[in-house]
């Protein structure tokens, strides 16, 4: 029982911490967006640019280049993207800011990347699906019988959805995942034309 117990609150825990945060957390943790922006400027924008849109800096980090913040509405919930800027991204260059910036410089940040805003582009996103995703899915979305990829213009998936799947696989498919081929950009653009064409 004492184990089952143990095992419960690990999983509340790791709920906890990767859950998405309501509209009553920011108002009751008292959010500076402004505070953040400074703090934005003065520690992320070297890799990630003042609009979020990646330095040439960040673009030319190894192994793995910084990602476009202006997208992280599509791939990244409130909580996650807090945890990122506190303990850092395993496998890239993004280090954990826990020894620098307290937790509520670490709410202010994270606030002001969820002000950041990218605009798709439709047409690229078409373009870039039949360059890269039309092999399996066919030219106008229905799947190919011969992968059993699904039918994507009577997809019942959101954009945000979309956007993960395609960055992060799925998983028992031959839907692999994305995350290091595609910037983040390009999903998003391409999960917008896909949204597009939905019947």
């Amino acid at each position: 029982m004492k184990k089952f117990l143990l095992f419960v609150t690990a999983l509340l825990l790791v709920a906890g911490t990767y859950g998405t945060a309501s509209s009553a957390d920011v108002k009751s943790s008292s959010v500076d967006v402004k505070n953040g922006r400074k703090i934005f400027f003065k520690y992320c924008a070297k890799c990630h640019a003042r609009d979020g849109s990646v330095s040439e800096y960040g673009r030319n980090k190894k192994p793995r280049p910084a990602r476009d913040l202006r997208t992280n509405r599509l791939f990244i919930s409130p909580a996650e993207l807090r945890t990122i800027i506190k303990y850092g991204l395993y496998g890239r260059e993004m280090k954990g800011w826990q020894s620098k910036l307290t937790d509520k410089e670490i709410l202010d940040v994270a606030a002001f990347v969820r002000t950041l805003k990218y605009t798709p582009d439709i047409k690229a996103g078409k373009k870039f699906y039949e360059k890269r995703c039309a092999s399996c899915h066919a030219q106008n979305g229905p799947g190919k019988k011969l992968f059993h990829a699904p039918d994507l213009d009577m997809s019942p998936l959101g954009a945000i959805e979309m956007g993960r799947v395609i960055r992060f696989g799925r998983h028992g498919t031959m839907m692999t995942p994305k995350r290091d081929m595609f910037k983040n950009t390009d999903i998003a653009n391409v999960v917008a034309y896909l949204q597009s064409i939905k019947k």
